[in-house]
C-alpha cells in the first residue's frame, strides 16, 4: 500500500510553498513499510478535483493527506472538517473566483476527516512539534482539496484529510510584514510524525 501526499504550488504573494516543500522531500520515502508518493497540486479551481480523483483511483492509498499553506498561523493545524463551499476574495492562479457555490452539488454540507486529529494534535506536541486542532480549512483551494480527498478516501475505505502549515521562516523573512512561521525542518518533521502517528493506529486496529 501507499501514502499519497498532495501539495499546493505557490500562489497569491507566497511566491514559495511549504508544502510544495515539504511534499517534494518526502517524496519516495518509505515510512512504516509504506511508501510516500508526492503529488504538486496547480492553485487551479478547475484541475485540482481531476487530478485528486485520478490519483487516488490509480495509487488506492492507505492514507492520502492534503498539506496546505495556512498564512498568519503559527502551528501545525490537523483540520477537522471540510465544508461543501468555495468562496473566495482573491482568485485562483487562473484568476478564477468563487462567491459561494458547492463544491460538489449533490454532496454533504461537511465531511469529517476520519484521521484521528484530536490524538495527532497531541502527539505532535508531546514530541516538540507545535500543533493545534483546526475547525474550518477556510473556503479557497485547501478546503477544496480536502473535501475531495475526504469523499474520494471513503469511496475505497481508506483514510483521508488535511494538514495545514505555517509559512517557513526563510520566506517569511523575506517579507516586509510581521507573519508568524516555523522552520521548515519542523514542518518536515511533524509531517513525518503525523503519518507514522496515522498509519500506527490504523494497523494496530486491523490487527485487533
Amino acid at each position: 500500500m501507499t501514502v499519497l501526499l498532495f501539495g499546493f504550488e505557490p500562489f497569491l504573494d507566497y511566491m514559495e510553498n511549504p508544502s510544495q516543500l515539504i511534499v517534494e522531500t518526502l517524496n519516495g520515502n518509505v515510512i512504516l513499510n509504506e511508501e510516500v508518493k508526492g503529488v504538486i497540486l496547480p492553485v487551479e479551481y478547475d484541475k485540482i478535483e481531476d487530478i485528486i480523483v485520478t490519483k487516488i483511483r490509480e495509487i488506492r492509498p492507505i492514507l492520502t493527506l492534503g498539506i496546505g499553506l495556512a498564512p498568519g498561523r503559527a502551528k501545525i493545524t490537523p483540520e477537522k472538517i471540510a465544508i461543501n463551499y468555495r468562496y473566495s476574495r482573491e482568485g485562483d492562479n487562473a484568476g478564477k473566483k468563487y462567491r459561494g457555490e458547492r463544491i460538489d452539488p449533490l454532496g454533504q454540507d461537511g465531511i469529517f476527516t476520519n484521521l484521528p486529529v484530536e490524538d495527532l494534535v497531541d502527539y505532535l506536541n508531546q514530541n516538540g512539534i507545535p500543533a493545534e486542532l483546526s475547525l474550518s480549512a477556510g473556503s479557497y483551494l485547501c478546503n477544496n482539496a480536502m473535501y475531495i480527498i475526504i469523499r474520494e478516501a471513503r469511496k475505497y475505505n481508506s483514510l483521508g484529510g488535511f494538514i495545514h502549515v505555517p509559512l517557513h521562516e526563510s520566506y517569511a523573512a523575506k517579507l516586509q510584514r510581521p507573519i508568524p512561521s516555523m522552520s521548515l525542518d519542523t514542518m518536515k518533521r511533524g509531517i513525518k510524525l503525523s503519518i507514522e502517528f496515522i498509519l500506527k493506529g490504523k494497523k494496530e486496529n486491523l490487527t485487533l
